[in-house]
């Protein structure tokens, strides 16, 4: 944990110092997500894949694994090349400098809400994919949820019940994409079905819509690998 703390102050001001030329008022809010089971790389490898972030040629993060996020980060507007690399397993040494994704380069604008997942793409590379988050501000006892499609599976449809009744259904949604609704706050569960299929091959699994919040479920992993699952992530609406 100690580690990862270290790492979180590291990324914000390796971040924030390779952002100062691209200031401009308000900043960016940012979050990072590592979606890569260790599985999916190789059966030898760490299923947790600890792996080094670098931001514009300078170690950020170090030993950062599977599931993890860091933020929210505040990043002047601009634009950034970041690379992640397979972990050395001594964060003494910096980051790795043979990177496996990237770098890949992301622009964020002034008070823009974001998350970038480190990811697999259908087919199975290693990527990553930027998303803007909808913090759009929510009405009394409304909940607002998006499903992001970052596995190595073809297009699928989600389900979304309460109790035995389906209240939604989002339908053709893709990797790297993501489909959202807008329900009343509330204890819900959700399925993940082929596109046009009647039986899920994800879930249902539970899920708590919390009032005046932005819910994201990340589909992460590989089907055919036996490591698809789901990353939460839960940011509060303005």
């Amino acid at each position: 944990m100690r580690r990862i703390l270290t790492g979180v102050v590291a990324l914000a001001i390796a971040l924030s110092t390779f952002g100062t030329a691209f200031a401009s008022s308000g900043n960016a809010s940012v979050y990072v997500i590592h979606g890569i089971p260790g599985r999916d790389i190789s059966p030898a490898i760490d299923p947790a894949l600890p792996v080094d972030v670098s931001v514009n040629g300078a170690c950020a993060l170090t030993d950062f694994k599977f599931g993890q996020t860091v933020g929210p980060l505040s990043l002047p507007a601009g634009s950034y090349a970041i690379a992640i690399s397979l972990a050395d397993g001594d964060p003494a040494t910096g980051c790795n400098s043979a990177p496996v994704i990237g770098p890949a380069h992301f622009h964020f604008a002034a008070r823009e809400n974001a998350t970038v997942i480190a990811h697999l793409a259908e087919g199975g590379a290693p990527t990553a994919t930027k998303f803007t988050n909808d913090i759009r501000r929510l009405g009394e006892n409304r909940a607002r949820l998006a499903v992001r499609h970052t596995a190595n599976a073809p297009k699928v449809d989600i389900g979304l019940y309460r109790g035995e009744r389906e209240v939604g259904h989002l339908t053709g949604l893709y990797n790297p994409d993501e489909l959202k609704t807008t329900v009343r706050a509330g204890d819900y569960s959700a399925a993940i079905f082929p596109a046009g299929g009647l039986a899920p091959v994800f879930g249902p699994v539970p899920l708590s819509l919390t009032a005046r919040n932005l819910t994201i479920v990340y589909a992460v992993g590989s089907l055919a690998n036996g490591t698809f699952t789901v990353i939460p992530q839960v940011i509060a609406a303005r």
